[in-house]
């Protein structure tokens, strides 16, 4: 075997070298660092995304939400949450869902979120959970869009979330995974989301007026630090 070769290839029958803990100390130390970076290991934003819900925001004052990054929204009012987020933000949305859901989003209903979500949103109807994936990280990646919202046909993994979260990052994209109903916390250790949110409708105030929606909102896990629970509302 030449000297090249030899360079490039080892025996595989043959066990690696041990590993030291101290070795190990260092590569977690690193792993972590490098999870608390921005985009390609770069210092992160000052600031994150605010929700415009002050009991939240004052919690977190550089903005909860990190930018060009993937959050997961589950529970009852997760749909109206991401909506009322998406109408916020400037720029194009997508939003991609299964063909097989029997429920599509209402124009006139999302329209009356304003600022213009209703002319600003593409909605993608994915045939099989691989074609929804490829739609949103291709979506991300593109650089055209300031936010991609996916509901999955089956749970996202951890190998598809992390796709999900370097095409975010290289397109300086919010994405937005809504899931369902299920275990959304059983699955807290596999998925790059940089945070977890839990959204339920919540009883109205009887002593307010009955249209003002008020939610449960649960932040069950957040890079970087931080969770809590509030009863907000949300807007008519």
């Amino acid at each position: 075997m030449s000297g090249y070769h030899a360079s490039l290839f080892r025996d595989a029958r043959r066990a690696p070298p041990p590993v030291s803990a101290a070795a190990l100390r260092g590569l977690r130390a690193e792993i972590a660092r490098i999870e608390r970076s921005g985009p390609y290991g770069a210092a992160p934003e000052a600031s994150g995304i605010a929700l415009d819900l002050p009991a939240v925001d004052a919690a977190f004052p550089p903005g909860v939400l990190a930018r060009a990054a993937l959050h997961e929204i589950s529970g009852g009012a997760a749909h109206g949450f991401a909506l009322r987020l998406l109408a916020r933000r400037p720029g194009p949305v997508l939003w991609v869902h299964p063909v097989r859901r029997a429920e599509a989003l209402y124009g006139p209903g999302v329209e009356g979120l304003g600022g213009g979500l209703a002319e600003r949103l593409m909605i993608a109807r994915a045939r099989s959970a691989e074609e929804g994936l490829w739609a949103a990280e291709e979506g991300l990646r593109s650089g055209a869009l300031s936010a991609v919202a996916l509901e999955p046909d089956k749970a996202v993994g951890l190998t598809a979330s992390r796709r999900l979260q370097l095409a975010a990052e290289r397109g300086g994209a919010l994405c937005l995974i809504l899931p369902g109903e299920g275990a959304a916390e059983a699955r807290l250790s596999h998925s790059a989301a940089a945070s977890r949110w839990r959204v339920d409708p919540a009883p109205a105030d009887v002593s307010g007026p009955a249209t003002v929606r008020r939610w449960d909102v649960r932040l069950l896990r957040r890079r970087g630090g931080g969770a809590g629970a509030w009863r907000v509302e949300a807007g008519a």
